[in-house]
């Protein structure tokens, strides 16, 4: 009984051994290539000379003029008299080629106070909003050379009392690989 046994347990032990053999066979390892493509960094200016300009507006009383950038165009609300050349402001972008580039355009309202200087009287300010681009969708998608345009308008609200002159301010815009 004892010899059977021993065989019996030298035999599972063979087995066992066949067994982790076969396992360490079936393994295998495959080598991957990784990578990144690091893009030029985004360059964005407002084109030489551009700036948003809305004209010459006349104030009967409160109301709103409203600047299309895909064609410059404004729509006075009815207390107000638009005259004059009015235009967007068109912006540049260098980059990567062919690459889609998202637009922010400001989100809040942004003041613009009479010839510049800080706000004194409400009367002094006019309240620059609804900030849109010429693309519906705010993306535009740089060219074989990694440049890119687009126009920027919006909206100025007046009150009515506003003081006779040139009225300034600045807004951001930003841009961002998509």
């Amino acid at each position: 009984m004892t010899n059977k046994f021993r065989i019996g347990a030298a035999g599972v032990a063979l087995v066992a051994a066949l067994g982790m053999t076969s396992v360490a066979n079936a393994a295998d390892t495959a080598t991957a290539t990784a990578e990144a493509e690091v893009l030029s960094a985004l360059t964005l200016t407002v084109a030489t000379g551009s700036t948003l300009d809305f004209g010459q507006i006349a104030v009967n009383g409160a109301g709103t003029v409203a600047l299309d950038p895909t064609d410059d165009s404004v729509v006075c609300s009815a207390d107000l008299v638009c005259i004059g050349t009015t235009a967007a402001v068109d912006f540049e972008v260098t980059g990567a080629a062919s690459q889609d580039v998202a637009i922010t355009l400001p989100t809040g309202s942004v003041d613009l106070t009479l010839n510049g200087l800080p706000t004194i009287l409400a009367t002094e300010t006019l309240e620059l909003t609804a900030f849109l681009s010429d693309d519906a969708d705010d993306v535009v998608q740089t060219d074989a050379a990694g440049d890119a345009g687009f126009a920027v308008g919006g909206t100025l609200t007046f009150d009515g009392t506003e003081v006779a002159g040139t009225y300034s301010g600045t807004f951001d815009v930003e841009v961002e690989y998509q």
